[in-house]
């Protein structure tokens, strides 16, 4: 009714918007004001490590915006990608929550989603995945989120297999000066805090201050008595140099985050170094290292992990018709994991190690047709090398559309609980289980049929191969994990906006996935192939974005998702809204909602891995200074 009724009545006052430079870094401002044809050549780096536009890129690729995490509502990055038409988002509890692209979301099973941090993966090795509860994110300092559905292995390496997320931060000439952002509300409560400011003239600063407060949510099972209340902090340091053909990024990152009474507690430090060098040739080199340690301790278990991690990259042209880009990566883990049941692992302690090179080459064959071919080698210490190739062909057809297909491969590596876990009844270690493989085809067709109108179509078939089954003998135990699975998905994706007027946006998406798992000849199963996740046959969402007046902004989206297979969690359907008033030039107030519809809704199942809870209405003010 509330979007039927802006469809009809809308009108606003917000002035006409100014010109915009695609290849510049947009700021907050510039994104609320950008035209449909402006949105379309924003530079993107996810898909082939080097700045294109967005209009161009022969992937199924969706931009989350500064401006669209503004007016979302959200206080942490899962509800942020919400918003993103191609990943399916699903709360478990109030600290917890499993996301995934194009099938397989599950706690057991969500591991097939590259999420990364500014180009650092947090992607854990121990049971594979993302541990969401030990990944911060201050989203008033987020530029864009780069959404990528389909394989990543070429440009990212092993476990980009359904997507990739990159969070993009902001850089430091856009966070002078100091910002707050508090909110409180009847299910969760934040605060932020940024100060950003100049050494010298080439020298800036950035520190942030992060901290969260999450009520409990409530059981599935009335006899579950367990308080999943989530509260934590994270802070970090920036410094940055910028001369003329050089820039230095260093920073230092701390998270303390716990769930209630602290039964369970996840820390961690971070420091990273990054340089780039721009070349004359109009290419340049890239060099990125992370240090880091992160610390799980929980009732059943503690978990130490230090890692190490560096990257370097070149890209650079080769006449006029050949745009390549090479380097590699190295990745180091010591882990140290205590179990206090009896599953164990073999070796408590132990080093996981990962080296890769890749290269890839985008070729002109003509100035409406590019050829892109590219290959990764990587080597994991588990299961050996791994052969990443990834071939797209983009058409840019007069009109300005563009029509695109792919063809890639990509694996998610052994992590240690497939390799090492082990109970004296139960299970016995799989020393031979292998990485899980897909080989993904992609068509893609992205146009701007009016200049207020953008469009984008993408359909898929994936063919997956080595699925992890839990295999038993005639006597049930103990279970073996084996790759005894494979199977196919396939579907289609798709997104639009259309400016109604200056001012006022609508956003209609939609995505269908169908699934067909089987075990391969001369295995078995004992979980009925749960390997293939709880996911649903549908999603669809549509929204507005309305500047009532230069002063009032109104946000509205409704989304639907369908019935979850393999689980008991029915379809529901949801509404997010948000109205924002600037009171100054740089002080804002908001009212925000989130799952405003029902008092509370079930969005996935899993109580073997995790306590199955609602997730609730939530209803929040905010105030924001620093604009």
């Amino acid at each position: 009714m509330v979007c039927a009724a802006l469809l009809i009545g809308a009108v606003t006052n917000q002035a006409d918007a100014q010109p915009f430079d695609p290849g510049s870094n947009p700021s907050v401002e510039d994104l609320q004001r950008l035209s449909i044809d402006e949105l379309a050549n924003i530079q993107i780096t996810s898909a082939a490590k080097h700045p294109q536009a967005l209009g161009s890129v022969a992937a199924s690729i969706f931009i989350i915006t500064a401006d669209d995490i503004r007016r979302s509502g959200a206080v942490s990055l899962p509800e942020v990608l919400r918003l993103a038409p191609n990943l399916e988002v699903a709360r478990l509890n109030a600290y917890s929550w499993t996301v995934t692209a194009r099938g397989f979301n599950s706690p057991e099973t969500a591991n097939k989603l590259l999420i990364m941090i500014n180009g650092r993966s947090v992607y854990e090795p121990i049971g594979g995945g993302n541990l969401w509860q030990q990944i911060d994110v201050n989203l008033a300092n987020i530029d864009r989120v780069e959404v990528i559905a389909g394989p990543g292995g070429t440009m990212w390496g092993a476990n980009a297999v359904n997507g990739v997320v990159n969070v993009i931060t902001k850089p430091g000439a856009q966070t002078q000066g100091f910002y707050a952002d508090v909110s409180t509300g009847s299910f969760q409560r934040a605060a932020s805090l940024r100060y950003g400011g100049r050494v010298s003239d080439h020298i800036g600063f950035k520190v942030l201050a992060d901290s969260f407060d999450i009520d409990r949510t409530k059981p599935f099972d009335p006899n579950d008595t367990t308080d999943d209340a989530f509260h934590g902090a994270f802070g970090s340091l920036s410094l940055t140099g910028d001369w003329e053909k050089d820039k230095l990024t260093a920073a230092v990152m701390t998270y303390n985050n716990q769930v209630a009474g602290n039964t369970a507690t996840f820390k961690g430090t971070l420091g990273r170094l990054i340089w780039s060098h721009d070349l004359s040739d109009g290419g340049g080199v890239n060099v990125n290292a992370v240090i880091s340690r992160d610390v799980r301790d929980e009732a059943t278990l503690y978990e130490s992990r230090d890692s190490i991690v560096v990257s370097a990259q070149h890209n650079f042209r080769a006449g006029p018709h050949h745009n390549i880009i090479w380097g590699g990566e190295f990745r180091y883990w010591w882990e140290n994991f205590k179990s206090f049941n009896d599953f164990k692992f073999l070796h408590p302690k132990t080093t996981i190690s990962l080296g890769s090179l890749f290269a890839q080459d985008e070729m002109a064959l003509r100035p409406d047709l590019t050829l892109t071919m590219g290959l990764k080698a990587e080597y994991n210490s588990y299961s050996g090398t791994e052969w990443l190739p990834n071939v797209r062909l983009a058409w840019q057809r007069d009109d300005g559309s563009l029509i695109w297909g792919a063809v890639s491969r990509a694996a998610r590596t052994p992590n240690r609980i497939e390799r090492e876990l082990t109970h004296p009844i139960f299970l016995q270690p799989s020393p031979d289980f292998s990485s899980e493989k897909v080989t993904a085809w992609e068509l893609g067709w992205r146009a701007q049929p009016l200049d207020r109108l953008s469009v984008s179509l993408s359909a898929f078939y994936n063919q997956y191969d080595d699925l992890r089954t839990d295999t038993y003998p005639a006597t049930i135990f103990p279970l073996m994990l084996e790759n005894g699975g494979e199977g196919e998905t396939y579907g289609i994706e798709g997104w639009g906006k259309y400016d109604v007027m200056p001012g006022w946006r609508l956003s209609a998406s939609f995505n269908l996935l169908h699934k067909h798992f089987r075990l391969k000849p001369g295995f078995n199963d004992l979980t009925g192939l749960a390997v293939q996740g709880q996911d649903p046959a549908y999603q669809a969402q549509i929204g507005s974005q309305w500047a009532i007046s230069p002063a009032m902004d109104l946000n509205i989206v409704l989304r639907t998702v369908g019935e979850v297979d393999n689980a008991p969690v029915p379809a529901y359907t949801e509404a997010d809204a948000t109205m924002s008033w600037r009171l100054t030039d740089r002080l804002a107030l908001s009212l925000e909602g989130l799952n405003l519809l029902h008092e509370q809704h079930l969005e996935a199942y899993d109580p073997s891995t995790a306590p199955v809870r609602y997730v609730p209405r939530s209803v929040s003010v905010r105030l924001r200074y620093g604009l």
